[in-house]
């Protein structure tokens, strides 16, 4: 199995483009009369998780955003689905990716191996996830969240902030589940601006630094090379700190590359996961 974890603000969703990437394998050179693409599916099947207060699942009751408790949403997953060790490979984006590392951290050998897009982490002598994360939770907080219909909240969004690195394809289906029905009618981002911002200024208080000595499976770690979020200098030094980890630098993407460039990923998913043992 391929569990795919989204970042903060987004839904798992998001992932589809990249899940029927590695379905259709168009794009991939054919290794054994099949694609890379379309054996990694074959053996991997993509499963994507909601984070808690995002897309489908139900906020935070305490309005505990802790990044901790996002790993523990993760390891819930993966035991109400019983999924052998070892066998799972995990790919995550951002706070996606950082809840990976921790849930592998807190329990080694849930994962076979992880393969991550710019995890947020504070980096000893980097300091970046703390001066960023309170200017993100100011403007998570100041995004608006209702909308009179589907067609309003999709033009509101549309190319506007992080979307405006988002295919069409990718947006698309972010939109699938990013809307709930108000109560006071209309529609509603999935995802409320406040929890979103509580998830940023946690950013910088999840302790995954001092965690990454207890992730021992492979971990390839990339980030796009036009990133200013996780520049390739802190991809480099997070792939250095874990006992197998190694880095990549995407030409021409910068931090929502899965979401900018689906296939190109979902290539380098497939290829990559066929070639750990």
């Amino acid at each position: 199995m391929l569990l795919l974890v989204h970042g903060t603000g987004l839904n798992g969703l998001a992932w589809a483009p990249v899940a029927e990437a590695l379905l259709n394998g168009s794009g991939a050179q054919a290794l054994e009369q099949e694609s890379p693409r379309q054996l990694a599916f074959d053996l991997l099947r993509p499963v994507a998780v909601d984070l808690r207060g995002h897309g489908s699942s139900e906020r935070s009751a305490e309005g505990d955003y802790d990044w901790q408790r996002c790993a523990e949403d993760v390891l819930a997953v993966t035991d109400n689905f019983g999924w052998e060790q070892r066998s799972l490979v995990g790919a995550g984006h951002s706070a996606g990716a950082t809840s990976l590392l921790l849930a592998e951290a807190q329990r080694p050998g849930t994962f076979g191996a992880l393969w991550l897009w710019e995890p947020v982490i504070d980096i000893p002598g980097s300091g970046l996830a703390k001066l960023t994360a309170p200017a993100l939770a100011a403007r998570a907080r100041r995004r608006k969240r209702h909308f009179l219909s589907v067609e309003d909240a999709r033009s509101h969004l549309a190319g506007r902030g992080i979307f405006a690195e988002f295919s069409q394809a990718a947006f698309d289906a972010f939109m699938e589940g990013a809307l709930v029905r108000s109560p006071a009618g209309g529609w509603a981002l999935a995802c409320d601006p406040s929890d979103e911002a509580l998830m940023y200024e946690a950013s910088a208080l999840s302790g995954a630094w001092e965690r990454l000595a207890l992730v021992g499976c492979p971990v390839r770690v990339l980030g796009g090379e036009l990133s200013a979020a996780v520049p390739p200098g802190d991809v480099s030094a997070i792939a250095e700190a874990l006992p197998a980890g190694e880095a990549v630098a995407v030409a021409g993407l910068g931090h929502f590359g899965p979401f900018q460039a689906p296939n190109v990923v979902a290539d380098d998913i497939g290829a990559w996961a066929l070639a750990v043992p």
